[in-house]
């Protein structure tokens, strides 16, 4: 015992340490009783995996469903398209049918819901496209590839035309459309291969005709993508003829 140190004080430390010891042993052991217990017991693996499988099963009878519904409703209309030529297409009964949807309406919703999930990313990736180019071949691979995502989503477009009153709000697709075409636009302004007084009615006028196009090739029948090519040299003749125009100092 150093010199000058009370009686007792090494009993005192040791003390101090062994409960020390004791306390963050028993703070280790209580770790490991929670991280037992925190982790799930099989029976809950099982409930998990289970609730999974019937999870993606619903899922994918839902598909199958409303995949029907979109063929047979753009083939036949929607009142002409039958609940059991439905399910009977989809590979399920009638009752299980009405388990998903209550009537045609709350199908046409839902095929809305499960399109526009996939329908808008590939828009807007056909909008994203061909940023680098300059502003011709740009506004030609922008049409292309509208009127080609329109094509890929044919039987739902004819579905979404002819029951326009079912579809939810918040659709965006038109304002997607009119902002790819301006950010096309303002870069052929830029580019001085655009008049910057003309650049928004072009911009409408572009998106106008995308649409009309669509409808027309959707209703009428033939390849929607087929006149992209014809629609640009249609809209750029036009732009340059009223750029002459107005350089020559002639009315618009």
């Amino acid at each position: 015992m150093p010199a000058g140190s009370a009686p007792g004080c090494a009993l005192r430390r040791g003390q101090n340490e062994y409960r020390f010891i004791f306390v963050n042993l028993d703070s280790s052991r209580r770790r490991v009783r929670r991280a037992k217990l925190a982790r799930p017991t099989p029976s809950a693996l099982r409930t998990q995996m289970r609730r999974t499988v019937r999870d993606a099963a619903r899922e994918t009878v839902r598909g199958a469903i409303l995949a029907a519904a979109e063929e047979l409703i753009a083939k036949h209309g929607l009142h002409d398209a039958a609940l059991v030529q439905i399910a009977k297409r989809a590979g399920v009964a009638v009752g299980t049918l009405y388990n998903y949807f209550t009537d045609r309406d709350a199908l046409i919703r839902g095929l809305f819901e499960l399109r526009r999930a996939t329908f808008r990313p590939q828009l807007l990736a056909a909008m994203a496209a061909g940023a680098e180019l300059a502003f011709e071949p740009r506004l030609r691979g922008f049409v292309r590839d509208v009127l080609g995502a329109f094509e890929s989503h044919r039987n739902f477009l004819k579905v979404a035309i002819e029951n326009e009153h079912l579809k939810p709000s918040g659709s965006t697709t038109p304002q997607d459309l009119l902002a790819g075409a301006r950010a096309i636009v303002d870069a052929g302004v830029r580019e001085g291969a655009i008049s910057a007084d003309r650049a928004e009615l072009l911009s409408i006028v572009i998106t106008a005709a995308i649409k009309a196009v669509a409808v027309h090739r959707i209703q009428a029948g033939g390849e929607i993508a087929a006149d992209a090519t014809a629609i640009v040299d249609i809209l750029l003749a036009g732009a340059r003829s009223a750029a002459g125009r107005a350089a020559n100092g002639a009315a618009p």
